[in-house]
């Protein structure tokens, strides 16, 4: 009987004949997403002014995917959750507790030995990487290149002679990508299409064909682009590491700096969310892939850009 699962410190399989499916708990490692900051957006001027200076994590939802070995066991587990307040969920295998609350009960499939169902959950306050309350590390860089030598490295080497990550072409505030044990797999297309252009003032004359425009006058809007990445750490100590540092840069106020080495140019940016995490392996290394959504404050192409 393996016990993958501990809610308030009970084994879920021995209390209560439960246990969570494989990769069943991906979304848990989702990073909250950025509540909407406040922007002007200039009819005269490229992109927008975001307001930066304090910003807001949304709530996290969460669907964890379980199995029952009875017929009544997901019924107790759930009858269980409805009692009022918070309940505290731990995975051992990825060495971390989070405080939730049940919300939802939107799957239950009942077979004759056996019940598949899923459970939706909310972080209500999810906790910031390097807070008081945190389980993790590092409420900035040099906090990272302190913690990341207890696991004999540093943000320069630790990826790369562990693992043989090779440095990153796309830097966030002059720092490599893979410095945060992160790999950028696919961004190329979605980075390398220009924003749509902002409306100009139009006239539409009923008497004529189409529509009178200003034209001698051309911006784009912001856009976002969503890279497809994964983190890549020799344990899940370094992963969690590699995890709060690189979050808790992108969340800082103020807008992030993001460098494309083949374009040698940065481009203005922040932080709006991150989904579709999955746990290929979590030994030798630990491989946990992510899609990233980065919101370009303005951005505009140029002759010549290649990639």
């Amino acid at each position: 009987m393996i016990n993958n699962l501990y809610i308030d410190d009970q084994p879920a399989r021995s209390q209560f004949g439960v246990w969570i499916t494989r990769d069943g708990y991906s979304g848990l490692l989702a990073f909250p997403a950025l509540k909407e900051p406040e922007a002007n957006d200039w009819p005269e001027e490229d992109g927008v002014e975001v307001d930066l200076s304090d910003l807001k994590l949304e709530r996290k939802e969460i669907t964890l995917s379980l199995l029952a070995d009875t017929n009544t066991a997901a019924t107790d587990l759930v009858a269980y959750l409805s009692d009022p307040g918070y309940h505290r969920f731990r995975i051992p295998s990825l060495g971390r507790e989070w405080r939730l609350r049940l919300a939802e009960h939107p799957e239950n499939h009942v077979y004759p030995l056996q019940t598949a169902f899923s459970l939706k959950l909310v972080e209500d306050v999810p906790l910031r990487p390097g807070s008081e309350n945190s389980q993790g590390f590092g409420k900035n860089r040099g906090d990272f290149e302190e913690n990341l030598g207890s696991f004999g490295g540093n943000p320069g080497t630790f990826s790369g002679n562990s693992i043989g990550l090779p440095k990153s072409r796309y830097l966030l505030d002059d720092v490599p990508f893979s410095d945060y044990g992160v790999v950028i797999d696919i961004s190329r297309s979605a980075l390398l299409k220009a924003p749509a252009a902002k409306l100009n003032m139009n006239r539409t004359v009923s008497t004529e064909d189409g529509q009178l425009y200003d034209a001698d006058h051309l911006v784009f809007q912001k856009k976002e682009v969503t890279f497809n990445c994964h983190f890549k750490a020799v344990s899940i100590e370094a992963f969690w590491q590699c995890y709060d540092a690189f979050f808790a840069a992108l969340i800082q106020p103020g807008e992030r700096q993001l460098y494309v080495e083949e374009i040698g140019k940065a481009y203005p940016c922040y932080y709006k969310n991150s989904s579709s995490f999955e746990v290929p392996t979590l030994a030798g290394p630990v491989i946990v892939k992510f899609n990233l959504t980065l919101v370009f404050t303005r951005f505009r192409l140029e002759g010549g850009t290649t990639i």
